[in-house]
């Protein structure tokens, strides 16, 4: 958003005082819907990450508030059935599970970093339109 604002305020013309604008409602609004395409896949863009990042930390997090680091007395019985080797059966961790989860989740995050960077680009796109009055 600052590398579009920065763009837009460059290409703003002051007005003479003769009252001649030079500075047409064409390049207003095309400065505008600029800002707005910008900040608006932003905001999407804000919101697919906060919303992929809560649902996979909440699952890996159940995962992992299973198990603990320091049991207390009650809790030392279900942490020794944790398997310090792999003996083939199932994994009681879910470190593999919780593998695919943060790959999963790591490509959605990618994808949605990439609607804002398409909306910056269109910004730019947009922002270079512009009518000269007189």
């Amino acid at each position: 958003g600052l590398i579009v604002a920065v763009i837009i305020s460059q290409s703003i013309v002051t007005p003479s005082t003769e009252r001649n604008n030079a500075y047409s409602t064409y390049t207003g609004l095309a400065h505008l819907c600029a800002g707005l395409c910008c900040g608006v896949s932003g905001l999407a863009a804000g919101a697919c990450i906060g919303i992929v990042g809560d649902y996979g930390i909440r699952a890996v997090g159940y995962r992992a508030s299973q198990i603990t680091l320091f049991p207390s007395d009650k809790e030392a019985a279900g942490y020794s059935t944790i398997p310090d080797e792999d003996r083939g059966g199932d994994d009681v961790s879910g470190s593999d599970d919780q593998n695919k989860l943060f790959v999963g989740m790591l490509i959605m995050l990618i994808f949605s970093e990439a609607l804002a960077l398409y909306g910056m680009i269109v910004a730019l796109i947009v922002s270079q339109h512009s009518y000269s009055c007189g």
